[in-house]
């Protein structure tokens, strides 16, 4: 018992040895700055740096630290002008980087410390150069920095905060740059790396909607025809709003020489189902139909493109084609929903396939209903049943569409006014409500057709 209580004993003073020795680690932690002068502090700066060097266990406590004092030496007089100040102002805050992409590998859900640590550090070593051009120590900083820039640009960018990502690529160049007015060696040395770094700060710049400051980059790209077909696809983007002719010609050589990249393939459909093009788009479609044939969407455009060419040869009176059209349209439609049977658009579409049919056959024959002779009657009549008849095999597909989302304010419209040419009025009225709920801006929970 004798021994077990001297063990006890010992054992406290030594654990309230290292207590003490801990609080007075942690009471100096942070040293007093005041009354110091620059060229002093920067000793506690370099002795907090090494630590977090020797170990970065701490949570980057000495990391900060050596970040609260070098903050402190860039303003002093005697260490302000001075470009060691500002490499190492530059080595500190790189360090950030690094050790916060460390830290992530370890755990996705790390809060960085100094998110701007790359870019600060790359404003040191910018003004270190600016006091001692040329200097070793703050272009290998900078070269050392390329990386932590682009990863955060990287990170900016998945993360969709494009300005940031922007800033982040552009940094970059600008640091390439600066070595080489330096005469210094640069990882975008290589013109495959410089391009592709153009590339990715222009698509930054447009996805952050800056598209004339984008136009800067992809340009140059564009200029010396660089091979990859994105390159067209942005230039034509960029330059549609203000020359369509300009742009369409772009498209055009970016699809003679890129002829199965989607990209420019869905750009070309969207530049011209924008236009109306219809009888263009048909041979785009199938063609990009076979290259994705499992996408509804292509589908369901293509039965809309046929739906065009259906009016138009209708008005046209060429009925042979307009049945044609009518009935690829129908086709190409189902095959989307067989694709993704609640692909509403799709559904939709047929429907209102038949319910502007039934429209335009009403037309027809109401302009016989003056007509009061034997002949003129029997033709009004053969056009009233062919409404109904159309009209009826719409309300299906608008009921599918209404029972997937009560909300769609067109499907609305249409039943209701499909069960008023029914005479069945009490449901055209509920119809009728729910529509005036909806435009007054309430949400309808529940589906009528459930």
């Amino acid at each position: 018992m004798l021994l077990n209580s001297k063990f006890s004993t010992m054992r406290n003073l030594i654990f309230t040895f290292f207590a003490v020795i801990l609080a007075a680690g942690l009471m100096t932690a942070q040293d007093d700055l005041t009354g110091l002068t620059g060229k002093k502090a920067i000793k506690k700066v370099s002795r907090a740096y090494n630590a977090f060097k020797l170990d970065q266990s701490n949570g980057g406590d000495n990391l900060k630290e050596a970040k609260r004092i070098i903050d402190f030496v860039i303003k002093q007089d005697d260490t302000k002008e001075d470009p060691k100040s500002w490499i190492l102002m530059g080595d500190i805050y790189g360090a950030f980087s690094s050790y916060n992409q460390a830290q992530k590998v370890l755990n996705p859900e790390f809060e960085d410390l100094e998110p701007n640590g790359g870019m600060i550090a790359f404003q040191a070593y910018k003004k270190a150069l600016e006091m001692s051009p040329a200097d070793d120590d703050a272009l290998e900083g900078l070269r050392q920095n390329i990386s932590s820039i682009s990863n955060a640009g990287l990170d900016a960018y998945e993360n969709g905060d494009y300005l940031t990502a922007f800033n982040s690529f552009r940094s970059v160049l600008d640091i390439h740059q600066l070595l080489k007015d330096n005469g210094a060696a640069s990882p975008l040395d290589a013109e495959a790396e410089y391009d592709n770094q153009l590339y990715i700060t222009g698509l930054a710049a447009m996805s952050a909607g800056e598209n004339a400051t984008a136009k800067t980059f992809i340009q140059k790209l564009y200029d010396k025809k660089y091979d990859k077909p994105a390159v067209y696809d942005a230039m034509y983007k960029l330059a549609i709003d203000d020359d369509v002719a300009a742009a369409e010609e772009i498209l055009t050589v970016g699809r003679e020489k890129y002829p199965d990249d989607l990209g420019l393939l869905f750009s070309e459909i969207n530049h011209y189902l924008k236009l109306e093009k219809v009888e263009v788009l048909e041979g785009k479609l199938k063609f990009a139909i076979e290259k994705e044939p499992d996408n509804p969407s292509l589908y369901s455009t293509l039965g809309n493109v046929y739906d065009k060419l259906y009016q138009g040869s209708y008005k046209g009176g060429d009925m042979v084609k307009a049945d044609g059209y009518f009935a690829n349209s129908q086709d190409y439609y189902e095959k989307a929903i067989k694709i993704k049977p609640d692909y509403t658009d799709a559904i939709y579409s047929v429907g209102a396939l038949y319910y502007n049919k039934a429209a335009i056959v009403t037309e027809e024959m109401n302009a016989l209903a003056s007509d009061y002779t034997k002949e003129g009657t029997n033709k009004y009549n053969l056009k009233k049943e062919e409404v109904e008849t159309l009209f009826s095999e719409a309300l299906p597909y608008f009921k599918k569409v209404e029972k997937l989302d009560p909300n769609d304010r067109n499907t609305l419209i249409a039943l209701k006014e499909i069960f008023a040419r029914k005479n069945d009025f009490d449901t055209s009225n509920e119809f009728k409500m729910r529509l005036e709920k909806i435009e007054s801006g309430e949400t309808i929970d529940k589906s009528f057709f459930q």
